[in-house]
């Protein structure tokens, strides 16, 4: 613990924004590593009491803190981001295909506490019990239905559940794939995101930037433009990871990007933030609730406001007549 409190402390004094330093994960994990030094120090550094026997201390510091250090190095394992972002797409669905599983495990045990003797399922917990137990096919054997009417309603509910559990870990499956196939640049985005946080920039600070490096004033950066920037925020990055950044915001091929596409692969929630107003005035989000217009809209289609811009053009043409 104190090779890690020294750790902690060196890499709190390096950073360049404490707020990114907080609240960034493996740094709470790393500032967690160090917490059981405080009770090591209290029990007088051994974690057994007079009588050698092991206390709840003990039960903490032999079983918990190991699994504290192993927790350490989540911070090399950098595809946990991408089994992170799978479950958080595939939690969407999850709600609702539990909400049905439990309905179903709650009708079979009523069903189970009715057909039952009371010597065997004396009660609706144990009945609840053997419906889940009997829904995930592990089947411990501690209770078992033993009536022929208990046998049916147990046969029925396995069946069922392993049909009905293919839905869901079909859907974690399909969005673990779908992840996977985009790895490199879901990698490369987060890998991005938290060089230039602990940098101290944020996506407001995007646009200025790409304007005092823009050279030939033409709202864009080019390869070395880019380069020159990214060289100049020491974020960390070799002239290989450039180019790879470079390609991967550049999507038509262009030769070019400009802070837009910059912030919103990057700093995708916070794109309204920092061109909500701008988007309004030029009539490119909904003035009413900032949804973005499609390309040919007429209506917003969030709240049914009709674009700046189609009105600027009926006004127009209703002067026309008039004055017609």
């Amino acid at each position: 613990e104190v090779i890690f409190l020294i750790e902690v402390v060196a890499r709190t004094a390096a950073t360049r924004s404490w707020r990114a330093c907080l609240a960034d994960f493996y740094n709470m994990i790393d500032v967690v590593s160090v917490l059981p030094l405080v009770l090591r120090s209290v029990l007088g550094l051994t974690p057994f009491d007079a009588n050698g026997s092991c206390s709840v201390a003990c039960a903490v510091l032999l079983g918990f803190v190991p699994v504290l250090r192993l927790l350490k190095l989540l911070r090399r394992f950098q595809n946990f981001q991408l089994l992170l972002r799978a479950f958080k797409l595939a939690f969407e669905a999850l709600p609702v295909l539990l909400y049905i599983w439990a309905i179903l495990g709650l009708l079979a045990a009523a069903g189970l506490y009715l057909a039952e003797p009371r010597d065997n399922v004396a009660t609706l917990g144990v009945s609840i019990w053997l419906s889940v137990v009997s829904m995930t096919t592990l089947g411990y054997g501690d209770f078992y239905p033993v009536s022929v009417l208990g046998r049916l309603i147990v046969c029925l509910l396995v069946l069922c559940s392993a049909l009905y559990m293919a839905i869901p870990l079909g859907i974690i499956g399909s969005a673990f794939s779908e992840v996977w196939s985009d790895r490199f640049r879901i990698l490369l985005t987060e890998r991005t995101r938290k060089r230039l946080q602990q940098a101290g920039y944020h996506a407001r600070d995007i646009p200025f930037l790409f304007e005092q490096f823009d050279s030939d004033r033409d709202g864009c950066l080019d390869m070395d433009e880019f380069r020159t920037m990214v060289d100049f925020m020491q974020v960390g990055f070799n002239g290989m990871r450039v180019i790879e950044l470079f390609e991967m915001f550049d999507s038509d091929g262009s030769g070019a990007i400009d802070d837009r596409e910059f912030v919103r692969a990057v700093f995708p929630e916070s794109f309204h933030d920092v061109y909500g107003a701008i988007l309004k005035q030029t009539g490119q989000a909904c003035v009413s609730c900032g949804n973005m217009f499609m390309q040919d809209s007429k209506f917003c289609r969030k709240c049914g406001t009709q674009r700046p811009s189609m009105l600027t053009e009926k006004s127009e043409g209703d002067d026309g007549e008039v004055k017609g």
